[in-house]
């Protein structure tokens, strides 16, 4: 296990890191510790989970926002910018994030909705803020985004792993957009905005985690693409399912006839694809061994 546990901080080149990595990374870990100090306030406080004034909100936000940060800043190893470049856009997604999250927090502490609240001069002044905040963040995913199809020193296959993810999370903050321009969180009569905002905003951990997994198997890179390329078809099929529910309309367990097979192709390709790759690692030789692999053949595969 710790073989294996060595092999994956190499492979996915944790280490060492870039000074604005240590950064956003430092800002990720605010942003976690927000969320799970929020998440035992929710404990010892209670009250309602769901609502606009609720203790989800800052604890929900903290961790998504944290997770989010943490991936971009890993993904500045592969994009490898200089060193200007990486600290405008760390710097600008990590303090717009921190923001975002406090401004959140800080309406929930005094007992307002954060989002879509005008009541007053001084609450719509918060949310616009916050819009503002959140236009900031997707500027700096579309430049990251655009640069990823460019410049990537990456294995081809954690490297579309990485596009498809960003490209998914700029769909997530174009589901956002609705939210504000339809001035709430539901569509039509029932349709939840917020789960297909969830699901594709995520891709960006799901689609590299399991590129990841399939580095360190004994698969050569272009079977590790192809598999990544199903995965990412299947997680592309949960996204469309969620879609097609939300905008139809349509409660959450209110599942139509075409959301239900998009939902279960998606999963079942996602599934598939993970199970192939963990089904490699049973066969792996680890690097530690100093057994004589061929250097695609095991963990590294050629950076392209």
């Amino acid at each position: 296990m710790l073989d294996l546990m060595k092999d994956y901080v190499r492979v996915g080149r944790f280490t060492p890191v870039a000074s604005y990595q240590r950064f956003g990374y430092a800002c990720a870990v605010l942003l976690v510790v927000s969320g799970a100090v929020h998440g035992v306030v929710y404990l010892v406080e209670g009250g309602a989970w769901a609502g606009p004034i609720s203790w989800r909100k800052p604890i929900v936000f903290g961790l998504s926002f944290g997770i989010t940060l943490a991936t971009l800043t890993w993904f500045m190893t592969f994009l490898r910018p200089r060193r200007a470049v990486g600290w405008t856009v760390l710097g600008v997604f990590a303090l717009a994030s921190l923001g975002e999250v406090f401004l959140i927090a800080m309406q929930t502490w005094r007992g307002v909705a954060s989002h879509f609240n005008e009541d007053t001069a001084f609450d719509g002044m918060v949310f616009s803020l916050m819009g503002a905040l959140v236009a900031l963040i997707a500027l700096i995913t579309v430049f990251v985004t655009i640069r990823s199809f460019f410049s990537m020193d990456a294995p081809a296959s954690l490297a579309w792993a990485i596009r498809t993810g960003l490209v998914l999370m700029l769909a997530s903050q174009a589901v956002g957009v609705q939210m504000i321009v339809q001035g709430g969180n539901t569509f039509g009569a029932a349709g939840a905005v917020k789960i297909p905002h969830a699901v594709t905003l995520h891709a960006v951990q799901v689609l590299p985690a399991l590129a990841l997994v399939l580095l360190l198997s004994s698969y050569s890179e272009v079977r590790r693409l192809r598999i990544v390329g199903l995965g990412a078809l299947g997680y592309t099929g949960l996204v469309a399912s969620t879609m097609v529910q939300t905008f139809s309309g349509r409660g959450p367990l209110d599942l139509s006839l075409a959301a239900s097979a998009l939902a279960v192709l998606g999963l079942g390709l996602l599934g598939a694809s993970a199970l192939v790759a963990l089904r490699g690692l049973g066969s792996r030789v680890p690097a530690s061994s100093g057994e004589g692999q061929s250097q695609d053949a095991v963990h590294e595969p050629s950076w392209t």
